[in-house]
């Protein structure tokens, strides 16, 4: 009588221990997580983004690119390529310039004390080998239309007159 006792016991822990388990994960909304929205750029990048409007009102620019979005693994080989596309995975550029057919002109970031020389190095080659230009302005000494225009651009040239709307 005692080991039914101690079975029935077990069974109906066990029964417990699983339903906490089922209603514990539906608390967490199937296990979605749980999430609030987030800054798309800082208030310093939403400056420079406005900036960049100005100097560039032919293009489109695109604020917080993921990598993975502009340049993917060359490597034939599928563990390299897959290494390659985890060096990039969690990496976003500050901003991408494209003309008005979506070809990407350039990637400009806004250098302040959190960026690493080092890794921004290896950023600018990884984008560069894949025929992408990236140029750094620094956040402490941001410059003047004129000056992102040629930067970015090469020589400097008045805005189009027609808007990108019209030209697709």
């Amino acid at each position: 009588m005692a080991v039914w006792l101690f079975i029935v016991c077990a069974v109906f822990l066990l029964v417990a221990v699983l339903a906490l388990k089922v209603g514990g994960s539906a608390g967490k909304k199937d296990g979605i997580g749980t999430y609030k929205a987030a800054k798309l750029m800082t208030d310093n990048e939403r400056e420079f983004f406005g900036r960049l409007i100005v100097a560039l009102p032919e293009h489109y620019i695109f604020p917080q690119v993921a990598m993975g979005a502009l340049i993917v693994p060359a490597s034939t080989d599928k563990k390299l390529a897959h290494a390659d596309r985890l060096r990039v995975a969690q990496q976003r550029v500050d901003f991408v310039v494209c003309d008005h057919a979506c070809n990407v002109t350039a990637v400009v970031e806004l250098d302040d004390r959190s960026h690493q020389p080092g890794k921004d190095h290896r950023r600018d080659e990884r984008l560069g080998q894949g025929a992408i230009r990236t140029v750094r302005f620094q956040s402490k000494n941001k410059p003047d239309a004129r000056a992102i225009r040629e930067a970015v651009l090469g020589a400097v040239s008045a805005p189009s007159s027609t808007p990108i709307s019209a030209a697709l």
